[in-house]
């Protein structure tokens, strides 16, 4: 302990910057792979994938309007931020849940080429041990997106949501 020395909180104001910083940022990102993604599953005709897609960009708008209200001066701002981010929440979580219970052997097995299934033979696979290998990537990517969805979007809503005193104190 010897040494250290507690910094002090930032100045309102400078949370306030902060904050604006982080959801200009983080709403252009989202919008922009959100909307190229919902592009991607309209031209594949992937209904789902399609209003994830557009429901997350929706989302991504919703954090920049409430940057935009923030650098306005209105510190209702901060609703608009968290609700997006919960909002991207729930979408992702959600599409990850209907990508788990509509796994699609006929899609897979269409997608399989003569090569990628020599290539599975000489690491030593079976042909029947090829689809549950498969499923199993399948099953994981999805699980996994959803897991870190709700660590990082749960994260950014409750970064913006523990600095809504101290951005309306600043506005006041």
């Amino acid at each position: 302990m010897a040494g250290k020395t507690a910094q002090p909180p930032p100045l309102p104001g400078e949370t306030l910057n902060r904050v604006e910083r982080v959801a200009v940022f983080d709403g252009r990102i989202v919008l922009t792979f959100a909307t190229v993604f919902a592009l991607l599953a309209a031209a594949s005709r992937e209904p789902t994938g399609t209003i994830a897609g557009l429901l997350a960009a929706g989302a991504g708008a919703m954090e920049l309007h409430g940057a935009t209200r923030l650098r306005e001066g209105n510190a209702t701002g901060m609703k608009w931020l968290v609700r997006s981010q919960l909002g991207l929440l729930v979408v992702i979580v959600g599409y990850c849940i209907a990508r788990l219970m509509h796994f699609d052997e006929a899609l897979f097995a269409s997608a399989l080429t003569s090569e990628i299934e020599a290539q599975f033979r000489e690491a030593g696979l079976k042909d029947e041990a090829i689809m549950p290998l498969f499923r199993t990537a399948y099953y994981a990517t999805y699980v996994v997106v959803g897991c870190v969805t709700l660590f990082y979007q749960g994260a950014m809503a409750r970064y913006y949501h523990r600095r809504i005193a101290t951005v309306a104190s600043d506005l006041a």
